[in-house]
């Protein structure tokens, strides 16, 4: 049951930022309502079931490289069946000549969960302690005083009045969405200004499950295009994470590069996966009878092209509207995503 006396706060988007500042609320006043569009939380840290096998779709891992992520991954939450990705990430160029190891990925751990990344995100949502409504779009902002706003569903449904919002969609959904809400534009010109000059790379993750082990340097658990000029900027091993694949298969995430997207967005699914079981052949050997299943998840929004300046976007909106997520790291981050999320809570919570 809600306390009427105590703040509300409606963070719109369940991602790893929205619900790490969930998290870093959950022992202060405010009562926190998450409301996600689709049917389960973690965002691009995603993964799903595809012939009975898990599948990161989105990021491959994360690493815990500062004392907030320790904290949060390695003491708050339940560490069972928290697994470090062993192997090194080989790199390949242009030319598809491979070499051993980058340095930079390799120097920190590489995390993740036996039943995949998205544990990451339930395991926060479950410590939050914030109500989280699943399949729920925000889709008009109101405001109702100086301090607080009603948010309503695409179907015109009152979601509830709120004294804050935490805006955690990328961008350009962030400016879609108050372009859209009964606002007075003149108070949120600026803010839309900013919001407009967000750009995200768009992304096909493309994934291939094979009846044997496809060969590979021993030691590789994924592949990354160092010079961004061939048509796959990673290719991942899920049989390089314990317990997701069968010793005699192989399962293979190829991440195409934007540009490679945008010339097949729009293809028809045999022309996707023929092209790109041909450039992920130039790589690695793969079997003459090719996949045994194919599929694929098609990233409007994968990762900004360059970063916004949070305090530039706050300072311009309306009272009680703050910001976090990848549009504030320039990059997709899992790591960086949550401390986006805590350094928001605690700006909520007036902590400098």
């Amino acid at each position: 049951m809600y306390d009427l006396n105590k703040p509300k706060l409606a963070v719109i988007g369940a991602g790893v930022s929205g619900l790490s500042a969930a998290w870093a609320l959950k022992d202060s006043d405010w009562e926190v309502s998450i409301f996600e569009k689709s049917r389960g939380p973690s965002g691009r840290a995603a993964t799903r079931t595809i012939n009975g096998i898990r599948v990161d779709h989105g990021a491959n891992y994360f690493k815990i490289n500062s004392p907030l992520l320790e904290e949060l991954i390695l003491r708050e939450l339940p560490n069972e069946d928290l697994i470090e990705i062993p192997g090194h990430v080989y790199l390949f160029d242009k030319e598809n000549t491979i070499s051993k190891g980058d340095s930079k990925i390799d120097a920190d751990i590489k995390w993740n969960y036996r039943n995949g990344i998205s544990e990451l995100g339930k395991r926060i949502a479950a410590c939050s302690g914030a109500k989280i409504l699943k399949q729920t779009l925000v889709a008009d902002i109101e405001e109702v005083s100086s301090s607080s706003w009603e948010i309503s569903s695409g179907e015109g449904k009152s979601l509830g009045i709120y004294d804050a919002i935490l805006f955690t969609p990328p961008a350009p959904q962030v400016l879609e969405l108050i372009s859209n809400s009964q606002i007075p534009s003149s108070s949120i010109i600026d803010l839309k200004g900013l919001l407009g000059e967000s750009e995200f790379h768009r992304q096909f993750s493309i994934i291939m499950g094979f009846d044997q082990r496809i060969d590979r340097p021993i030691d590789c658990c994924a592949m990354l295009n160092e010079d961004r000029k061939q048509a796959i900027s990673w290719l991942g091993f899920e049989d390089a994470k314990s317990g997701r694949v069968d010793s005699s298969e192989s399962v293979i995430v190829a991440q195409m590069s934007p540009d490679w997207t945008m010339s097949y967005y729009d293809s028809c699914e045999d022309i996707i996966y023929k092209e790109a079981l041909s450039e992920a052949s130039k790589l690695i050997e793969m079997p003459s009878s090719g996949p045994l299943w194919q599929s694929k998840q098609r990233w409007k929004y994968a990762h900004p092209k360059v970063a916004l300046d949070v305090e530039e976007i706050e300072e311009c909106s309306p009272e009680g509207w703050f910001f976090c997520g990848d549009s504030f790291v320039g990059r997709g981050r899992v790591g960086e995503a949550i401390l986006t999320g805590i350094d928001a809570a605690n700006r909520i919570l007036g902590v400098e």
